[in-house]
Order: C-alpha cells, then sequence, then structure tokens
C-alpha cells in the first residue's frame, strides 16, 4: 500500500468553476475575489477580509502595516517568532526591516503561549490556537469557524495546496479594523486607490497612486476554487477531526490541530526511511530555523530547549480528508510496529 503525505482536496466542482470562470472573460481580481473574500470573513467572524497571492504575502502585508505600530509602541523591539515554524513567518519580519528574535514554544501544543511583552506572531502550529496575545497571528494552519470574532489582530491564511482549504496558491488577512482594511486592499495592488473592475468598469476613470505598494493581489480564477472549497470546509474539517480521534486514541495521545498530526520519534531518519519503505510518506514540520543556515546571522543565541527537542523529533504522519480507514489502521500498524514511538 502507497500513502501520500497530503492529497488535494481540488475535485470536479473546482473544474467546473474555474471553466466558467475562464469563459466569462475575467479571470484577474474582481467580483469572485469580493465574493470569496466577505463570505471568507463571515466563516472566521471577522468584518473584512483582503485576498492575496499566498500566506507569505498575507504576512509580509501584515508586517508592512503594522511597522509604525511596532516603532511608536514598543520603539526598536524584536518581533518575537517561534523557531518551530516555515520560514515565511521569519523572511516576512526580515524582509519588513524589522529586527526578528526567536522565541521557545509549548512542548504540549508545540505554540508560543507565552504571554510575556513586546511584538511577536503566534502560530497556530499543526492546527492548534496559540495563547499568546499578538497584533498579527500565523493561521496557514487553522481555518475555523469564529476564530477573528473580536480579535484586534491581522490574521494570516494560507491557501497552499495542502492546506485545510486550497486555491493552488493562495492567501487571506482577515480583520476587523477598517483603516487595516482599506490599507491592505490597496498595498496588494501596488498602492492603487481603485481596484481592477472599479478601473475597467462604466465611464472613464482615473486612478491614484496612494502610496507605493506591492504587487501581491489574488485573483478570480483562484477565488472561484476557493467559494467551493468554502462550500466543502465544515466536511472536511469534521473528517479530518476524526481521522485525529482516530490517531489519538491509537498512540495514547491528545492532539488537537487537525491540520497535521505529529508524532515524536526516537531516531527520525530512521523511522522515515522506514516508514518510506513501507509506501508512507511521512514530513517534518518544522526544523527549527535557528539551526538553518540562512539564520544563522539573526539567532541571537536565545535558549530554545523545547524547540531543540521537539525539532530533532517530530514527524508528521498522513493527514488528509480522503484517508480512508484502511490507510488509517495501516499508518497505525506501522508507526506502533517501529517501536520509536516516544
Amino acid at each position: 500500500m502507497k500513502i501520500p503525505f497530503c492529497k488535494t482536496t481540488l475535485g470536479e466542482e473546482e473544474i467546473k468553476v474555474v471553466s466558467e470562470c475562464i469563459r466569462s472573460g475575467w479571470v484577474v481580481l474582481g467580483p469572485k475575489s469580493q465574493e470569496f473574500e466577505e463570505k471568507f470573513a463571515e466563516y472566521v467572524g471577522a468584518k473584512y477580509a483582503v485576498f492575496v497571492d499566498s500566506g507569505t504575502s498575507a504576512l509580509f502585508l501584515a508586517n508592512k502595516y503594522l511597522m509604525n505600530i511596532y516603532k511608536g509602541r514598543y520603539g526598536l523591539a524584536p518581533i518575537q517568532v517561534p523557531s518551530l515554524t516555515f520560514t515565511s513567518t521569519a523572511e516576512v519580519v526580515i524582509n519588513s526591516g524589522l529586527p526578528l528574535c526567536f522565541v521557545d514554544v509549548n512542548k504540549e501544543t508545540f505554540c508560543f503561549d507565552d504571554k510575556q511583552g513586546g511584538p511577536a506572531i503566534p502560530i497556530h502550529l499543526t492546527g492548534n490556537k496559540a495563547k499568546a496575545p499578538a497584533m498579527i497571528y500565523d493561521s496557514a494552519h487553522r481555518i475555523e469557524k469564529g476564530d477573528v470574532k473580536d480579535s484586534d489582530a491581522l490574521w494570516c491564511y494560507s491557501f497552499y495546496a495542502t492546506k485545510n482549504l486550497t486555491t493552488g496558491q493562495g492567501g487571506m488577512i482577515a480583520t476587523n479594523n477598517e483603516d487595516a482594511y482599506e490599507w491592505l486592499k490597496m498595498a496588494r495592488d501596488h498602492g492603487l486607490d481603485m481596484g481592477t473592475k472599479e478601473r475597467y468598469s462604466g465611464k472613464y476613470k482615473q486612478y491614484d497612486v496612494k502610496f507605493v505598494g506591492y504587487r501581491v493581489k489574488g485573483d478570480d480564477l483562484r477565488a472561484v476554487m476557493g467559494l467551493e472549497q468554502l462550500k466543502k470546509l465544515p466536511e472536511m474539517t469534521e473528517k479530518r477531526n476524526k481521522i485525529v480521534e482516530k490517531y489519538n486514541k491509537a498512540f495514547g495521545l491528545n492532539r488537537t490541530g487537525n491540520h497535521v498530526y505529529p508524532v515524536l520519534v526516537n531516531d527520525r531518519d530512521r523511522f522515515m526511511n522506514y516508514m518510506i519503505e513501507a509506501g508512507i510518506q511521512c514530513a517534518v514540520h518544522f526544523r527549527p530555523l535557528h539551526q538553518m543556515t540562512g539564520y544563522q546571522k539573526y539567532y541571537n543565541g536565545e535558549h530554545l530547549p523545547n524547540t531543540d527537542y521537539l525539532g530533532q523529533r517530530i514527524v508528521s504522519i498522513p493527514l488528509f480528508p480522503s484517508l480512508t480507514e484502511e490507510e488509517q489502521d495501516y499508518i497505525i500498524k506501522l508507526v506502533l510496529k517501529s517501536k520509536l514511538l516516544i
């Protein structure tokens, strides 16, 4: 039996609406993007949402918007980012011109949960909800109903192919802040005061460049996929949760996130090769960033014992909605048989 780490949730419904979008003649940022933003905002409990081309772009724009707040409130205090994450979370801090400081995570939740002062970007790693207060959350691994209700933070989502909701590529910023919403809409589209649809509909209009922005906007071609995925999301989430429950029972664990399912093992290389030989593709979420070559000059020797421990032992086993009972049983049997589970 061969089981990949992930299978895309895109199906015939998405193929149909993409074809219809192409035939409509309007594939760039437009009415379908706006509809996707509105329905996504409603799902997560936000007043507004801004569709961009990736989760990384969402994080980048969020950082750029909050730069002045960071500097005004904290001076040049470094942005606290967990080292146990994908490079996107840290790279956008550096590329925004902000100082970076790596922080440790909770050994049980894998999240940065400490309620300490200073600016931070907590990550809802594996789908767990980080408890630390923040002005930006990296929610690439978590899309849950009502999360953003009454929140003052900017929530940044990813719609990459492996995510709980996918548009192939894409991302979203959800917010309850109207000023942030208006700025983000312009910033994603070069700083223009009118969107593409407004510029090319009705009578001639002359746009203005309100500020020097970026080119990271989403488009209707991906938005129509997102609209179909939103319809499926409650059912897909339920299926993911049931798989997590089954894994928990089999391994004696209490995981709650539903994007990836992490196990801790002794001798990770041996475990990964053992699973590959048995036809099971696993992944690592994540090797700590402070151990990566490119981040050495940004690492100030912070003590990160939990991150170091988890970073040597963490492995994600397959978790996706179409994973069958037979496949789950096979994975469980192999993990237990390895005798490497901690």
